[in-house]
């Protein structure tokens, strides 16, 4: 994925995730969120890694508990921490390369 749709992908679901608090996500947006985030996590580290498997998990649980739940922000920010990591470790990345190449 080159950078830039990288970057842009990243800032719209960060973007989206401001609906995060309980009562307003509803189901069907977090789960087409969560679609679009596994994506760019499968782009940059695969479906092996560490982080998509811990992103699927902890956004399943959010939606077995419900948009309603008072819970579910707690899970939300998991998952936006998960995707901030992922973002984190490919720009240092793609820097090391850079600087590689250099």
């Amino acid at each position: 994925m080159r950078k830039e749709n990288f970057k842009k992908t990243y800032n719209n679901l960060i973007g989206e995730s401001k609906h995060s608090s309980h009562g307003f996500w509803k189901p069907e947006d977090f789960k087409e969120w969560g679609k679009k985030s596994l994506n760019l996590i499968d782009e940059v580290y695969g479906v092996s890694s560490q982080y998509y498997t811990l992103f699927l998990r902890t956004h399943h649980e959010a939606l077995v508990i419900g948009t309603n739940d008072s819970r579910f922000d707690t899970y939300v920010s998991v998952c936006i921490a998960i995707l901030r990591s992922v973002y984190n470790e490919s720009v240092k990345t793609t820097r090391v390369q850079d600087s590689l190449q250099n």
